[in-house]
């Protein structure tokens, strides 16, 4: 997965389609500011990603991590997140 990169633009069709995903949020009139987003896209070959509202990445992950969890169990089961190596950095 040496593909992967962080850019501030969208650079293909998936990030494109979720900035305007994220645009047609923000154009919203209940939008107030204050929502942190994650929009995900995935055509079966690529995946399109993009934070909004957030000031760090990890606070992001942590949301999706515990989005993930209710969604695992609302199908009965449980998601469990264990670090590598006691979690350091490697």
């Amino acid at each position: 997965m040496a593909d992967e990169f962080r850019s501030n633009e969208p650079h293909d069709r998936l990030t494109r389609l979720c900035d305007t995903m994220t645009k047609a949020l923000t154009a919203d009139l209940e939008y107030e500011g204050n929502e942190q987003v994650i929009v995900f896209l995935n055509d079966g070959e690529n995946c399109g990603i993009q934070l909004h509202g957030y000031e760090d990445d990890m606070m992001a992950i942590v949301d999706l991590m515990l989005h993930m969890r209710a969604i695992f169990r609302a199908n009965g089961k449980d998601l469990m997140i264990m670090p590598l190596n006691g979690g350091a950095n490697s």
